[in-house]
């Protein structure tokens, strides 16, 4: 699901259809992840098509183009992302909207289907070919949705910046990254780029609130100010309440914690990503107490990690922050789940290694 015209994201549209109105051709989003750069993205693609745009220059969601568009069913609209995204932000949308890469022959162990893919492939950018050689269905504009950009493979992205150095008649790519400096030089600088910034705290806590979220600033802060993020809408596992409860209970602990409690705290299959982000934000909130005596993941657990903080081994906190980058990059590999996070917490107790 992807959530429509957020209320921290109009003063970025404002700059969109002036754009658009000069004739440029590719325009590349960019900013943190879960602030909507999609939804924004999507919303300048209506507006394109829309044969009667508002006043503020957003689709009127009225007429032929949009009743097509709305639904993700417009012929001159395609969107490019990989499969496992596309799985989870369009589920109701008509294959033909988005770029579909051939399925990979990939398959896990014992018979099971191969994972949905987590990167844009070259057949996904060679299948817009057919798109853009033909003029436009509805006779107006066609646009090409795409993200993120950094997910492309070097393949893929030197197959899209021949597309961009070359584009066709009344085409625009709009482009979404998350990670500017991961996108190819060359295709950022055929862009005209636009920052998405991360919207004040207020207005994501009251939306959050709207969204039925019950406590929102202990999620936005995990979610480093992301709302959609905090929502659990940019792609990261959702955890439990009791199981994130289990997990910071757990961590809590410090120096008294032992095995057996980690073998009976961590659930029979926990949500890897989201664990992992748990320990990670965790760990970096001890470093960052010991070195400015605040924390930034963790304001409601502050008092607790200050007194842990002082008790850390830093050189083996900085080797468990890096254990988990490294759990973290494996993370969609076929693991045993419950495994990954006792062996995650068990490098946690290393860190208090000496005050046992």
């Amino acid at each position: 699901m992807m959530h429509r015209r957020l209320p921290w994201t109009a003063s970025v549209w404002a700059r969109l259809p002036p754009l658009a109105a000069r004739g440029v051709h590719a325009i590349l989003l960019y900013g943190a992840r879960g602030i909507g750069k999609k939804s924004l993205a999507l919303d300048l693609g209506e507006a394109l098509l829309c044969t009667a745009p508002q006043p503020d220059g957003h689709a009127c969601g009225r007429c032929d183009e949009c009743r097509l568009t709305l639904p993700g069913t417009h012929p001159d609209l395609r969107w490019v992302m990989p499969q496992a995204l596309a799985e989870q932000l369009l589920p109701q949308t008509d294959g033909e909207a988005v770029a579909d890469a051939e399925p990979s022959a990939e398959t896990e162990a014992e018979g099971k289907p191969a994972r949905a893919s987590r990167e844009i492939r070259v057949e996904q950018i060679r299948a817009l070919a057919d798109f853009l050689g033909i003029s436009a269905y509805r006779g107006g504009h066609r646009v090409v949705l795409l993200a993120p950009a950094e997910a492309m493979n070097a393949i893929a992205a030197n197959t899209l910046l021949k597309m961009l150095e070359e584009p066709p008649s009344a085409t625009v790519f709009v482009l979404v990254a998350d990670a500017l400096d991961d996108v190819l030089p060359t295709i950022r600088s055929r862009c005209v780029l636009v920052q998405v910034p991360l919207p004040a705290p207020a207005v994501c806590l009251r939306w959050l609130s709207e969204q039925g979220v019950s406590d929102p600033e202990p999620a936005l802060a995990l979610a480093s100010g992301a709302p959609l993020a905090a929502l659990g809408e940019a792609g990261a596992d959702t955890l439990a309440h009791d199981a994130s409860s289990a997990i910071y209970g757990l961590l809590e602990r410090g120096p008294a914690l032992t095995a057996a409690q980690i073998a009976a705290g961590v659930g029979r299959d926990p949500a890897i990503a989201a664990c992992l982000r748990i320990l990670q934000c965790w760990a970096f909130d001890l470093l960052q107490y010991r070195a400015s005596g605040s924390v930034r993941y963790h304001p409601q657990r502050e008092m607790r990690i200050g007194r842990l903080a002082a008790q850390v081994q830093p050189a083996a906190l900085w080797q468990w922050l890096d254990a988990l980058g490294d759990a973290v990059a494996v993370r969609d590999h076929p693991l045993n789940a419950r495994l990954v996070i006792e062996c995650a917490l068990t490098g946690y107790l290393k860190v208090f290694e000496t005050c046992r």
